[in-house]
C-alpha cells in the first residue's frame, strides 16, 4: 500500500502526516472511521521528508489539542493528500464511472422514457465541462451534475419519500445515510425521525441500506 504525505496549513504554519493512500481516500469519503488504519506514523511534522516534528505546544496553540489522532482527522478532511498526476487521473476516471452509473440508475430520457446509455451520459457530462473531484462522494457530485444537465438536456428523475424512525442507540448510522441520501427534515424525540427523498431508481438500495445498517431496528414508512 502506498504511503504519501497529507498536508495542511493553518495560522501560517505547515503540518504534515504520513498516511496510507488508499485508506486516506476511504477516510475522506466516510468509508472508514478508524484513523489508526490511515496513519503510517503517529507524528505531526512541519517537514515530513526532513523528519522535523511539530512541538506539542505548537499543536495546542493551533489546534487546541496535541492529540495526534484528532489533528490527523482535521488534516485529512481539510488539507490535501499528495498523489501523482497519473494516480489522480486514475481516480478521476473511476469517479466519473461511479457518477455516470449513479445517474443511469436514477434518471430516464423523457423523450423515449428509457434509461440513458453510458455513452450518451458520458457525452453529456463532457459537454457541461464539470470538474470532477476525485475525493468527493459520487452521489453528491451526481446531484450537482444533474442540475447542470437539466439546463441543456431533457432529463427526468422521479422520487419517493420515506419517513424513517431510528432508535437513539443506533443514530451512529446517520453519518453514512446522510452522505448517500438526501434528508428533507429531521428531529429527535424518543427516537430519531427523518424524512428522506430518494430517486425511484435507488429506492430498493435505500431500504436495504437502512435495514442492514440499523440491523433491522429502523422503521420505514413510504409517503404517498
Amino acid at each position: 500500500m502506498s504511503v504519501v504525505i497529507a498536508r495542511y496549513s493553518k495560522k501560517g504554519q505547515n503540518f504534515e502526516i504520513y498516511v496510507k493512500l488508499e485508506k486516506a481516500l476511504e477516510f475522506r469519503e466516510g468509508k472508514i472511521k478508524n484513523i489508526d488504519e490511515v496513519l503510517e506514523i503517529k507524528e505531526v511534522f512541519k517537514d515530513a521528508k526532513k523528519g522535523e516534528r511539530v512541538s506539542s505546544n505548537t499543536l495546542k496553540q493551533v489546534f487546541g489539542t496535541d492529540n495526534i489522532e484528532e489533528i490527523a482527522k482535521i488534516i485529512l478532511k481539510e488539507g490535501e493528500i499528495q498523489i501523482t498526476t497519473e494516480y489522480k487521473r486514475k481516480l478521476i476516471e473511476e469517479k466519473e464511472r461511479q457518477i455516470i452509473d449513479y445517474i443511469r440508475r436514477v434518471s430516464v430520457d423523457p423523450r423515449i422514457n428509457a434509461p440513458f446509455t453510458y455513452q450518451r451520459l458520458e457525452e453529456m457530462l463532457k459537454s457541461i465541462k464539470y470538474n470532477i473531484d476525485p475525493f468527493k462522494p459520487a452521489e453528491i457530485q451526481a446531484d450537482e451534475i444533474i442540475k447542470e444537465l437539466k439546463k441543456k438536456y431533457p432529463i427526468k428523475i422521479e422520487f419517493k419519500k420515506y419517513i424513517v424512525k431510528i432508535p437513539l442507540e443506533s443514530v451512529g448510522i446517520l453519518g453514512i445515510l446522510k452522505r448517500k441520501y438526501k434528508i428533507i427534515e429531521e428531529r429527535y424525540d424518543d427516537s430519531w425521525y427523518g424524512t428522506f427523498e430518494v430517486p425511484v431508481g435507488i429506492s430498493g438500495e435505500f431500504l436495504s441500506d437502512v435495514s442492514k445498517l440499523s440491523k433491522g431496528s429502523a422503521e420505514i414508512k413510504e409517503l404517498k
